[in-house]
């Protein structure tokens, strides 16, 4: 009986030298993980991200997650996929018309194509995205930021593309125009790129809306998008052309995710602009991607999908 007594007292003490052990490495593992992905976070530069998030993509899931959780939460997340509760929420709450942030510069000016087919501009360059996971980071999520974003899409794709990046609100002072005269500082941009690339097809302006996060975002086998809407401004003798555009747009991007599109809306009357600069050509867009709330990730995964969706409109339209 005594040696059997002895057995499992021994046993047992193996065991919690065993639990010890495996502790003390779990322990030094998760010190050194924490260690290293620190340091890393801390010494990127905000050159280094943009340059990463322009080559692999926001939506690169796990290179947005690493910027925006701890590194016990990205641990656990990229290796088992377990989702810690978070303390914070998932946006903060902005003003009901969301974000206006400063102008922000070219990150990749040499990206702009020489004989573009494509121009993109945004009317309202400061409207603004949420901050949530890339606040530390200096960058500045606006719908300027994304039209960035998208050129590069667009450029990969064989479609050269360029980006307005005058500051709209230096047209404004100059002219001592308010705010509600942003259509006509845009108006002159567009005029002179017109004159400037004969090559140019497309016009399309990038805004982003104000409304709930719920009403912004969808999701499609476990990616989050902004939603999109295109907006037709019908006071000008020839909006069934843009109509017929951004219907033929509005349609494909459905059949890649249905609840992407929140539709074609056609403006016009009372308190409305109801052109929006779309007499200028018969291939004008104005497009609303998301809303203030979504974050930069949500917004360049939609992106991606839209240069998808554009590279096959024109590959049909234009042979």
């Amino acid at each position: 009986m005594k040696r059997r007594f002895k057995a499992k007292r021994t046993n047992k003490k193996l065991g919690f030298k065993l639990i010890a052990f495996f502790s003390l490495v779990l322990f030094f593992f998760f010190s050194v993980f924490h260690y290293v992905v620190k340091n890393m976070k801390e010494n990127m530069t905000k050159e280094e991200i943009v340059h990463h998030l322009f080559q692999n993509g926001m939506g690169n899931r796990e290179f947005f997650n690493f910027l925006q959780m701890n590194p016990t939460e990205f641990l656990f997340s990229s290796t088992m996929g377990i989702q810690l509760p978070k303390s914070e929420m998932v946006w903060q709450e902005e003003e009901e018309t969301g974000p206006v942030y400063d102008y922000v510069p070219d990150p990749s000016p040499s990206s702009d194509a020489k004989t573009p087919m494509i121009y993109l501009y945004n009317t309202h360059q400061t409207e603004g995205y949420s901050k949530v996971g890339i606040s530390e980071y200096d960058i500045v999520p606006t719908v300027l930021f994304a039209s960035y974003y998208l050129r590069e899409q667009l450029n990969d794709f064989g479609l050269p593309t360029l980006v307005e990046t005058t500051e709209l609100a230096e047209i404004l002072r100059l002219n001592q125009w308010s705010y509600s005269h942003s259509y006509d500082a845009s108006r002159y941009l567009i005029l002179e790129a017109k004159k400037e690339h004969p090559s140019i097809q497309y016009f399309i302006d990038i805004h982003r809306d104000a409304i709930s996060y719920e009403s912004s975002t969808t999701e499609s086998n476990g990616q989050k998008y902004a939603k999109v809407l295109f907006v037709v401004g019908k006071e000008h003798p020839n909006y069934e052309q843009n109509l017929k555009l951004a219907t033929a747009l509005n349609e494909k991007l459905k059949l890649k995710i249905n609840s992407i599109t929140r539709g074609v809306i056609g403006k016009e009357g009372k308190n409305v602009n109801g052109i929006y600069n779309q007499d200028i050509s018969p291939n004008s867009l104005l497009i609303e991607v998301g809303g203030q709330y979504n974050n930069i990730a949500e917004v360049t995964n939609t992106m991606q999908l839209l240069a998808r969706v554009l590279k096959e409109y024109i590959e049909e339209n234009e042979s």
